[in-house]
C-alpha cells in the first residue's frame, strides 16, 4: 500500500499546523489515517510527533513508520534551509520504499506581503517553485492590492500550482488541497528516469566549492529558546 507524503512550508505563525489538521479532520475517510510531523519539541495532540534535525536530514521516531498510517504531513523549519530540507526530505522517500510525494504545500502569511523585504521576496519565490498549492492564509486586516500583486507576480511567471484562499486557518474544499496530482514547476520529485540528467534544479544545484548555485536567503531569526 503506497502511503502518501505531504510537504507542508511556510513562514512562522502562518498557521501551517491547523491547516493541517483541517485538511485531516475535512479530507481524510474513517479508513485513512495521518500522522503530522512538526519541529516543535513536545508537540500536543494526537498524531503529532516532532522531528529534529540532524546532519542536514530529519530525524523520525521509528515508531512513526506504521504501515497503516496513510497519509504523513511533514512540516519544515521555516529556520533552516529549505534547499536542504528539500534534499532530506529526497532522502527520507528514498528511504521507505512505500511512501509517495502527494504535493508540497505553501502556506501564506499575508500579513508579511506588506514588508518590501527582498529576502523574503527571494524566500517565497524558492516556496512557489516547490509547491504545488497555495495556501493564502492570515488575510485579516492585509491590503486586498498586496494579495493580487502577490497572485499575479506568480501568474506572470505562468508557475502551475493552485493559489485558494484559507478563511481564519480553513480550508473550503480539503479533498481538493490533498489531491496528489502534481502542479508544481520543479522537477526534483519525479522519478528518475524521467529525469532530464542536464536539467538541474536551480535551487539545489551546487558549485564545485559545494555552495549553491542559487542560495535561498533565510528571512526568519528563530527566538530564543526555540526548538
Amino acid at each position: 500500500m503506497h502511503r502518501l507524503l505531504y510537504l507542508v512550508l511556510g513562514a512562522p505563525d502562518s498557521g501551517r499546523r491547523a491547516i493541517v489538521q483541517d485538511l485531516i479532520e475535512g479530507g481524510l475517510t474513517e479508513e485513512e489515517s495521518a500522522l503530522t510531523l512538526t519541529n516543535e519539541e513536545s508537540p500536543d495532540g494526537e498524531g503529532f510527533t516532532s522531528w529534529h534535525w540532524e546532519n542536514d536530514s530529519f530525524r523520525i521516531p521509528e515508531e512513526t513508520n506504521e504501515p497503516q498510517t496513510t497519509h504523513k504531513f511533514l512540516i519544515f523549519s521555516p529556520y533552516l534551509d529549505l534547499a536542504d530540507q528539500i534534499e532530506a526530505s529526497l532522502d527520507l522517500l528514498d528511504s521507505d520504499e512505500g511512501l509517495t510525494l502527494a504535493r508540497v504545500l505553501f502556506v501564506v502569511h499575508c500579513g508579511l506581503l506588506e514588508e518590501t523585504s527582498p529576502q523574503l521576496q527571494e524566500w517565497h519565490d524558492a516556496c512557489a517553485h516547490f509547491a504545488d498549492v497555495a495556501l493564502l492564509n492570515r488575510q485579516e486586516e492585509v491590503n486586498s492590492k498586496k494579495i493580487k500583486e502577490f497572485k499575479e507576480h506568480y501568474e506572470s511567471m505562468r508557475l502551475p500550482f493552485l493559489v485558494e484562499s484559507v478563511r481564519k486557518n480553513r480550508i473550503a474544499n480539503p479533498a481538493k488541497i490533498l489531491d496528489p496530482a502534481s502542479r508544481r514547476i520543479s522537477h526534483v520529485f519525479d522519478p528518475v528516469e524521467d529525469l532530464d540528467s542536464d536539467l538541474a534544479d536551480p535551487y539545489l544545484e551546487r558549485l564545485p566549492t559545494g555552495e549553491r548555485a542559487k542560495r535561498i536567503t533565510l528571512p526568519f531569526r528563530e527566538p530564543p529558546n526555540s526548538s
